[in-house]
């Protein structure tokens, strides 16, 4: 068993054995769930091309990538967590 420590801001360093055995590089995005008292479940949200993403999430309209990043990484989380 790993320990990472939680700093002020909330930002935990995962050590560098848990980041290599679960294949976690810099700049990947983590869903997270809580799954009870002092329990919270990380998943990688799996990299893809623009191509992928516009395949598996269908988009009408017109986009504003700004605007609309937070609501496309919270659907790729929950997809991932299988909410």
């Amino acid at each position: 068993m790993e320990l990472g420590k939680v700093q002020a801001r909330g930002q935990i360093t995962l050590p560098r054995a848990i980041r290599k055995a679960a294949d976690i590089k810099p700049g990947d995005l983590i869903a997270m769930k809580v799954t009870g008292p002092g329990r919270v479940e990380l998943h990688v949200v799996s990299r893809m091309s623009f191509a992928e993403v516009f395949e598996r999430y269908r988009i009408e309209g017109p986009i504003d990538e700004a605007a609309d990043r937070e609501a496309w990484q919270a659907i790729a989380a929950r997809d991932v967590i299988g909410e």
